[in-house]
């Protein structure tokens, strides 16, 4: 089976991990946290970084960092994966959904601007599956109703926007670490700012809440989302290979792209010229949105696992009471879209193959339908 995601971890990677086990130094105490930290935030041109637990609780904070209200509201792409919505929802606020487009697959800014009321104080924009959303007119936006962004970055590390890196264009970002991301630590996330205060507010939340000056005296209400140091190892490895990481699941998608550019039955993900975009997960678009299980089924039983793309977040049981609106460009994609395997030692070879599938399936069904 070729998954639809796999890790490959180096000598390196695992020499760092085995330096926290030999020092003992394994818990969120330890020097890869800092070189980590350090390390992003270079790489993403920003003064601060902390790591966390996961990017969820990495949003969680940084929601939290703004000072928000109960009855304030927070505007999200209506597709994308649920974790910005529910920390929303996490923090008393009210979520406000707003339907993407449907070539960059990130937040509509046509449609933006209609769902801005009084009580909304900030945007949570999803750099979705490797593309960046439109971030001259979402900050022009911004600034016009006084609105904080909140960069949800975990599927475009290393893209740029008009030659600005992803991560560095909100107010304050976030990255996920998940096992199927550009870079992983298993689990864990971080927050980027140049905000001061936002940092050192997130710094004490995902520490408990606790002084750095008196020891275990809180002084707000805190968590506990740190990032081990074994993670952090992981990540810091990566981190100084990233070029070659971008670089390599770059030439991927230009695979993928190649082999199925000329097929008529289906489109693959498109980027605006403005968007330097990185491979995350390979998507593409079926014509016929019948089509997308018998796809995957017969995919399968050759070998070959994908994914279906995410719901519209209204559809979740505990939203949909909240909104009920219909995200047309939200569903459309949804009920079209499947994610063909990404994983970082996938190969040239095996690209081709998946592509000579797809084009199986597609000749043996038009044959039959004709």
């Amino acid at each position: 089976m070729i998954p639809i995601y796999n890790i490959k971890l180096t000598p390196k990677d695992k020499k760092f991990v085995k330096r926290c086990l030999q020092k003992n130094w394994i818990s969120s105490q330890g020097g890869f946290i800092h070189k980590l930290e350090k390390k992003l935030a270079y790489f993403h041109q920003v003064k601060f970084c902390l790591v966390t637990s996961s990017c969820t609780t990495a949003l969680d904070l940084a929601i939290r960092s703004l000072d928000l209200k109960k009855g304030d509201e927070i505007i999200c792409p209506a597709l994308t994966f649920i974790s910005p919505a529910n920390m929303v929802l996490n923090s008393n606020l009210k979520l406000i959904l707003v339907d993407i487009d449907p070539i960059t697959l990130t937040i509509d800014i046509n449609k933006l601007e209609k769902k801005i009321t009084k009580k909304t104080k900030a945007i949570i924009v999803v750099n979705q599956f490797g593309h960046i959303a439109d971030f001259d007119k979402i900050t022009k936006l911004s600034k016009k109703y006084n609105l904080k962004i909140i960069e949800d970055n975990a599927e475009a590390l290393g893209a740029r926007y008009k030659g600005k890196i992803a991560g560095s264009l909100g107010d304050i970002s976030t990255l996920s670490f998940f096992g199927n991301k550009i870079i992983t630590t298993g689990e864990g996330g971080a927050i980027l700012t140049n905000n001061k205060k936002l940092y050192e507010k997130c710094l004490l939340m995902r520490d408990h809440g606790m002084s750095k000056e008196k020891k275990y005296f809180h002084k707000i209400l805190g968590f506990n989302y740190r990032m081990t140091n074994m993670q952090a190892a992981l990540g810091y490895s990566q981190m100084l290979r990233i070029e070659k990481i971008l670089n390599k699941r770059n030439k991927q998608f230009e695979y993928y792209k190649k082999n199925l550019n000329k097929n008529e039955n289906l489109n693959v993900r498109f980027f605006q010229k403005w968007c330097k975009g990185v491979h995350w997960l390979t998507t593409i678009h079926l014509n016929d949105k019948r089509l997308k299980k018998k796809l995957q089924n017969y995919l399968k039983s050759e070998g070959i696992e994908t994914r279906p793309m995410v719901f519209p977040v209204n559809y979740a049981t505990h939203i949909k009471k909240l909104n009920n609106s219909n995200f047309s460009n939200a569903v459309s994609i949804s009920e079209r879209s499947i994610h063909l395997p990404s994983g970082i030692d996938l190969t040239e070879k095996k690209i081709r193959y998946i592509c000579q599938k797809i084009h199986s399936f597609f000749k043996r069904y038009n044959k039959i339908k004709n």
